[in-house]
């Protein structure tokens, strides 16, 4: 009997809820609204030493907006553009919302979650913003920002089908482990073999996820960051997927040993029971004397 197996299927577990969690966040307004792979901030549009606060761009349109604009009001350019005061994007959707004067964030609307999500800012602004005026107006390039979004959507798909598998794996492995209380070499390995598959898959997972919120968050930067937009990562996002990651990879350590370290215990009782065997007659008993004269 392996007790032992109660640590792997406990780290499969936890391995398990915790991509589950990730996968589905930002379903409903304010589950796991922190959870997100990137946020979008708009609450610095206009704001001091962005190219907008002059006031002055010669657009008719955008200068009433920016004109009308109460300078100690939170967010007052960004909801005069109509703009959302941030976006939080997740795996399969993104959420929007407003932050009141004390800085306290409402969720206000989640789209719904589907597998394959792509997020494009360039779309999503120009149709929220005011009639009259689009990104170009407020200084961004869209053609290089799309251009951007567009390499990283295809990396966003391959990394909802990576957690699924990566998911499905861990499921199995926690199946699975009950069968690694008995003390048997071929339940030791398919273990293995699943915790592996695991670990890789929410491992490529989890790189892609953090390499496209790190892009994401530098193309806004570099493409929309003068004009007062911001992007951030999520801390909590970022450890509950390689939480997840990390209790796999001990998972597979664990069941390395148990089907390599069945192999040796096997052998080494082979042997020992062939010397008992050898020693045990006749035989044996005159070789053990002959020795002991020598």
């Amino acid at each position: 009997m392996r007790l032992s197996a109660i640590v792997p299927i406990a780290l499969s577990i936890a391995a398990f809820i915790l991509a589950m969690l990730v996968l589905f966040a930002g379903r409903n307004n304010g589950f796991l609204d922190d959870s997100y792979i990137i946020k979008i901030d708009t609450s610095n549009l206009g704001g001091e030493g962005t190219s907008l606060n002059a006031s002055n761009t010669g657009i008719s349109a955008l200068d009433n907006i920016l004109d009308s604009a109460v300078q100690d009001v939170v967010n007052s350019t960004a909801s005069r553009l109509g703009l959302h005061d941030f976006y939080k994007v997740f795996v399969m959707n993104y959420c929007e919302g407003e932050r009141d004067s004390n800085d306290n964030e409402k969720i206000t609307n989640c789209t719904k979650q589907k597998g394959m999500f792509t997020f494009d800012p360039v779309g999503v602004f120009e149709v929220e913003l005011s009639q009259g005026v689009t990104l170009q107006d407020l200084g961004v390039n869209t053609q290089d920002l799309d251009t951007a979004v567009n390499v990283l959507n295809a990396a966003y798909r391959t990394m909802f089908v990576t957690y699924c598998i990566g998911i499905a794996a861990a499921g199995i492995a926690v199946i699975l482990g009950f069968l690694g209380f008995y003390e048997s070499r071929l339940t030791a390995c398919v273990n293995w073999m699943f915790a592996v598959i695991s670990f890789l898959f929410l491992g490529v997972a989890s790189g892609i996820g953090t390499t496209a919120a790190v892009k994401i968050r530098d193309a806004i930067t570099r493409e929309m960051g003068e004009t007062g937009f911001r992007a951030y990562l999520s801390k909590r996002y970022l450890g509950m997927t390689w939480a997840a990651v990390i209790c796999m990879l001990i998972v597979t350590f664990f069941w390395c040993g148990a089907c390599f370290s069945r192999r040796k215990n096997r052998s080494h009782r082979k042997n020992v029971d062939e010397g008992q065997m050898a020693g045990s007659g006749p035989a044996g008993e005159k070789k053990f004397w002959r020795r002991w004269r020598h």
